[in-house]
């Protein structure tokens, strides 16, 4: 199948039709008959759960996929939707107008026409004040985002898809970027912004679209639609229970040290004093580029500091989930097996030094069943599955470590309602079965679901305080 431009008697507000789409890779059917239109003007939330289909919407869209089945119709054709990534596809060493006309015909006009035309184009996304002649490096996250949309725009789409940009921004951040696409949207502009924070859209979208399971369960105009009806759409069922940390005891109660952190300088962050112990949720949160990943990575021992001393005690193993698993953590060519099992060889190797194969499938098995990672097959490529089960695949494979130390980065990140629960509550048990668990993200949810005490790291890369977590909701309103 391939994408056509909408048949001239289309409505004129009418940008993009989708009609009875299926997609089947191998035995896992990842649509099943997906239907929807998409209109002028509208700012659309392309929500569901981890599989649901989101992302081979996406890029049946992005015209990476043919369909098997059905038709999609877009205004202008292909050129007229404009996707972005999570990476932004921005050159960091160039300015921002350069980046504006990379890869486009040049045109003959002067550096000011291109600086005018420039501030022209991140004007129609709400960006009034980034200087032309700027590296985009000088730039925060945000602003990157959006440029990359200002991009999109002005290159004749006359639609944007937003592909979890704001998974990894700090809340504040991310609240910003979807201001500004709110305003790209009512200068006209379709947006289409696929994220699984449903507080981001919550009040900004205007429309719902909610997959699950390959097909539209929810389809509406954002009036009258509250968070606990998104939620029901995506799982099916109301969760039991709110986000809050356990009241087992055996996770609050503490034990022996695990690691201890004294004077440690690690990217930005520095001096850094912090303790790890048996049975407790230490986390630890800060604006981006602060040094909070590269101090929870000196802790798990990937990171050697650049300064100070990292002690864990002898016998004490290790395991980390990184911040960025699509660069630190998958091996997305290879098989869900691999990933779980891999660096974990000597738990399955007999007195002859052979691995005993059978062994490390049922106990690999085991644990991707544990955290119900789908599909359910130990040959599958990670590259198959969604992002959520990627994540799920790096707890996986962090289990099979039996750590007395978790360190966990971004623990969340681009996961669904359901699937953040299901990390949650292994991280509480594994917590109540005497693992220390350090955390560090700047996603709030996960330390008021988690954390017994909080670490507040300062631009300056210095921890101002320790919290209690009874404390967080003054730490969420003082940082937010």
């Amino acid at each position: 199948m391939v994408i056509s431009t909408l048949a001239p008697d289309a409505p004129d507000d009418l940008m993009i039709e989708v009609a009875g789409v299926r997609k089947r890779f191998g035995r896992t059917q990842a649509l099943r008959g997906i239907s929807c239109a998409f209109s002028r003007g509208e700012f659309v939330a392309l929500l569901g759960p981890n599989g649901a289909g989101k992302s081979t919407l996406v890029k049946l869209l992005d015209g990476v996929y043919p369909a098997d089945e059905g038709t999609i119709a877009i205004r202008g054709g292909r050129a007229g939707l404009g996707v972005v990534h999570q990476d932004l596809g921005l050159v960091d060493g160039m300015t921002v107008a350069e980046n504006l006309f990379l890869g486009a015909p040049r045109r003959l006009v002067s550096p000011r026409a291109e600086a005018r035309l420039t501030t022209e184009a991140l004007r129609a996304v709400g960006l009034t004040s980034i200087d032309p002649h700027a590296l985009v490096s000088s730039l925060n996250l945000g602003r990157r985002a959006m440029v990359a949309v200002g991009r999109t725009l002005y290159r004749g789409a006359d639609t944007v898809l937003i592909d979890e940009v704001t998974a990894g921004l700090h809340p504040h951040e991310a609240r910003w970027v979807v201001e500004r696409l709110r305003v790209a949207a009512g200068l006209g502009a379709t947006v289409l912004m696929v994220t699984h924070k449903l507080d981001e859209v919550i009040g900004a979208a205007t429309r719902y679209v909610v997959l699950s399971d390959g097909k539209v369960v929810l389809d509406a105009g954002a009036e009258g639609i509250t968070r606990d009806d998104l939620v029901d759409a995506m799982s099916r069922k109301r969760p039991a229970g709110p986000l809050a940390q356990s009241a087992d005891p055996a996770a609050s109660s503490g034990g022996d040290v695990v690691c201890e952190l004294r004077g440690v300088h690690a990217g930005a962050a520095g001096p850094i004093d912090l303790t790890v112990t048996e049975g407790r949720i230490t986390a630890l949160t800060g604006p981006l580029g602060s040094g909070l990943h590269e101090v929870a990575y000196a802790a798990a021992g990937l990171l050697t500091p650049d300064a100070g001393t990292v002690h864990v005690p002898d016998g004490v193993s290790r395991a980390c989930v990184p911040a960025q698993r699509e660069t630190e953590g998958v091996f997305a060519e290879d098989t869900v097996l691999f990933n779980v099992a891999v660096g974990g060889w000597a738990r399955w190797r007999g007195r002859t030094g052979l691995l005993r194969v059978r062994q490390m499938r049922r106990d690999c098995d085991d644990a991707v069943a544990a955290l119900g990672v789908v599909p359910h097959r130990l040959d599958a490529a990670v590259s198959e599955l969604s992002g959520g089960n990627q994540q799920k695949t790096l707890f996986a494979r962090a289990l099979m470590r039996r750590p007395r130390l978790l360190v966990l980065c971004e623990p969340t990140r681009g996961v669904d309602v359901a699937t953040r629960r299901e990390i949650y509550g292994q991280v509480r048990r594994m917590a109540a079965g005497g693992t220390g668990v350090l955390v560090a993200t700047t996603d709030y949810e996960d330390i008021a679901a988690l954390a017994d005490t909080v670490g507040v790291l300062t631009a300056g890369g210095t921890v101002s305080e320790w919290l209690p977590s009874d404390r967080f909701s003054e730490l969420s309103t003082e940082l937010a």
